[in-house]
């Protein structure tokens, strides 16, 4: 089926697949989560949230199902969709992880940088939250 081949989805019925994936996943079912990321990429237009949200699971199952090569590449053809949002610094993390189990330490370390850089405020660093608690 080629991409948008299908019939247009609700945003209740985009949600559901969201989360539906996010559950297979964080339940370990990462073939089962596969399938639902696949899905969304497959209904999703390039360079949309629901693109990368979909490109991002696809990574991560891939991370854990120990293939860095795919992994790579989901975050690759995510990151190429155009201006990314504080909100797909997560991609830049999932890059380093995978660049990272390809023994590419130094690339790893700059798109961890790219992370980090993104991210902002939004969550604090370990040094960070041990000052609060102090």
């Amino acid at each position: 089926m080629t991409q948008n081949a299908m019939p247009n989805l609700t945003e209740d019925e985009k949600k559901t697949l969201s989360v539906l994936a996010f559950l297979f996943f964080r339940m370990g079912m990462e073939d089962r989560a596969r399938r639902f990321y696949e899905t969304i990429a497959e209904l999703s237009t390039p360079g949309t949230p629901d693109f990368r949200f979909a490109k991002a699971g696809l990574a991560a199952a891939a991370l854990e199902a120990g293939d860095a090569e795919t992994a790579l590449r989901e975050v690759r053809e995510a990151l190429a969709g155009g201006p990314l949002s504080t909100r797909d610094a997560t991609l830049h993390w999932l890059r380093s992880r995978a660049l990272w189990a390809l023994g590419r330490k130094e690339e790893a370390r700059a798109a961890r940088e790219t992370f980090l850089s993104m991210r902002g405020d939004a969550f604090p660093t370990e040094d960070e939250d041990a000052a609060k608690v102090q």
